[in-house]
Parts: C-alpha cells; sequence; structure tokens
C-alpha cells in the first residue's frame, strides 16, 4: 500500500473525500480489497493511540506516595498495552517489508507504442478511432470506447489486445487478463507475443508471483521471443 493511498484512506475516515474518490485510488493501485485495507487502517490507528494514551497517563496520574497502608497502582490494562505494541511490531515490519521490496511491475514495464501502421490504412474507422485514443494515452477514454464496439469487432486481435492493454495500463489488471489471454492463445497474432509479456505485467501488478513464473515458462520456451531477454532476467530476480 502506497503512502499516497494511505493519505486518501485517512481522508477518506475524515470525510474529506468520497467512497468513491478512494475506491478509484485503491483501482489505480491494484488494490482487490479496499475493505480490508480500511479494517488495517483503523486498527493500525487505534493501537497507535492506544499507544499514545499510555504515555498521557503515566505523565498526568500522579505516583503514589508510600504510606503504611497499601496503595493500589493505576496500571493501564496489560492486554491493551500488549495488543498495541503488538500491533506497532507488525506496522514496523510490514513497512520494513515494503520498503525492500522492488516494484517488479514497474522495473518492468512495457508501454506499447499504440497505434499501429497498418491501421492507418484501415476502412474501421471505428476501432481506428478508439486507438487513437490509446495512442494518446488516454487509456480510459480508448477501453470504454473499445468497450462499445466489441461486439463488431468480437474476434479481433487488434481490439482485444489493446482493450487489456488499456485496462492494464489503468491499474486493471484483472480485467485486462482475459482479453490479453484470448489473444496469447492465438499462434497466428501478430499480438501474441506482446500479449504473453502483458499478462506477466498483470501478474506482477497483482503480486502474484507465482503466476508470472508460471506464465514466464512459454516465453523462455520460445526461441527468439520478442520478450525472451526481459523474461530471462525476470526469472533471475524472482529466483532472488
Amino acid at each position: 500500500m502506497s503512502t499516497e493511498l494511505l493519505e486518501q484512506i485517512e481522508a477518506y475516515l475524515e470525510g474529506r473525500i468520497s467512497r468513491e474518490e478512494l475506491q478509484r485510488t485503491a483501482d489505480a493501485e491494484g488494490v482487490k480489497d479496499l475493505e480490508e485495507e480500511l479494517k488495517w487502517f483503523e486498527n493500525s490507528r487505534t493501537a497507535i493511540e492506544a499507544a499514545g494514551l499510555r504515555n498521557q497517563l503515566d505523565e498526568l496520574l500522579p505516583r503514589p506516595e508510600e504510606t503504611k497502608a497499601k496503595v493500589r497502582r493505576f496500571r493501564p490494562n496489560r492486554w491493551i498495552l500488549a495488543a498495541a505494541a503488538s500491533v506497532l511490531l507488525v506496522l514496523a515490519i510490514y513497512w520494513g517489508q515494503q520498503s525492500n521490496r522492488p516494484d517488479l511491475y514497474s522495473q518492468y514495464e512495457y508501454l506499447d507504442p499504440g497505434l499501429p501502421v497498418l491501421m492507418s490504412q484501415s476502412n474501421d474507422h471505428l476501432l481506428y478511432d478508439a486507438l487513437t485514443y490509446y495512442g494518446e494515452e488516454n487509456y480510459s477514454v480508448a477501453a470504454e470506447k473499445l468497450q462499445n464496439i466489441r461486439e463488431q469487432y468480437a474476434e479481433s486481435d487488434t481490439l482485444n489486445y489493446y482493450l487489456g492493454a488499456s485496462l492494464l495500463y489503468q491499474g486493471k489488471s484483472e480485467a485486462a487478463a482475459p482479453y490479453l489471454l484470448q489473444v496469447s492463445e492465438r499462434e497466428e497474432s501478430r499480438f501474441q507475443q506482446r500479449a504473453e509479456w502483458l499478462l506477466i505485467l498483470a501478474s506482477l501488478k497483482e503480486k502474484d508471483l507465482e503466476t508470472a513464473r508460471d506464465r514466464l515458462k512459454t516465453i523462455l520456451e520460445t526461441p527468439g521471443h520478442e520478450f525472451l531477454e526481459r523474461a530471462q532476467d525476470l526469472q533471475n530476480t524472482l529466483q532472488e
């Protein structure tokens, strides 16, 4: 979870932004379960506040004076303090792992150059119009237009590939996968090898390294594959 998303969650819980705004940020970062992240954040904040309360109590409460009678000292409930300490320890470990974890998606990202040369000579004006937005990196509009004409071009590798890519580049890796998978299974498609690599990127975006390793095998077993060198480098990184 990025710092930006944490700030957005805090803003949402404080009523400064809407749920829709928060959801857009979460979708862009590939967060699958926003409710789980909200629960985690609230629990963490509660633990931190509990730890802060202990410090305040220690400063505000007077220390008991020794008398002949037994004096019971007030102490915060031990299980609350233990729970707070445990959560704080988990937070420290979590942030340590996040700061040291490489962003494999960004490291191996491939941005398709855009509008195919042959499309400029095509009579498929609706498809050409949608891909024009893709070439301008306006992926949300490109995806919307491609979705609107998909029934007319259901078997088009061009449409399915660029629809999958548009969704992936918006951070919607799970939604992108079916379209890219359809193209990757067609050996005669000129988009097949690019679709295979984007499927691996989709797995990296979702932090699904096991699926990424499985999908790497196809490229590694294909001599002269367009992304063979990148796949070999990624395989070495995943083995480290």
